[in-house]
């Protein structure tokens, strides 16, 4: 699902099984950067957050991450390869409620440059 912030579109990526070092061993969750919105040369700088919502204590277990990164030509994806381990995922029912599991972002773009 693609969704927009200011001039730019984001897609949330989940990689269930893992990616690079977390393969295997923790799902990894990533926010990306549609490039298309991307003026060529440049790059944006965003806050952002991921969070796995936990969909039956009223959200008291949300699980997120939080951090600023660049997003451009060189790494369109930001996040994390080891978000949390494959093992605390498939126990938990709270989270992955009937397999179903609940991703939000929250983005606020602090700027945008050319690259280096």
């Amino acid at each position: 699902h693609i969704f927009s912030t200011g001039d730019h579109q984001w897609k949330i990526v989940l990689y269930p099984k893992g990616k690079g070092p977390g393969m295997g061993t923790h799902l990894s969750l990533y926010l990306a950067l549609d490039l298309a919105t991307l003026p060529a040369g440049c790059r944006v700088y965003a806050d952002y957050t991921l969070r796995l919502v936990d969909q039956v204590y009223d959200r008291k277990h949300d699980m997120y991450g939080k951090v600023k990164s660049w997003f451009g030509a060189s790494s369109s994806e930001n996040g994390w390869s080891r978000y949390g381990p494959l093992s605390l995922y498939q126990s938990n029912n709270y989270l992955f409620a009937k397999d179903i599991c609940i991703i939000e972002a929250e983005v606020i773009v602090l700027g945008s440059g050319s690259s280096f």
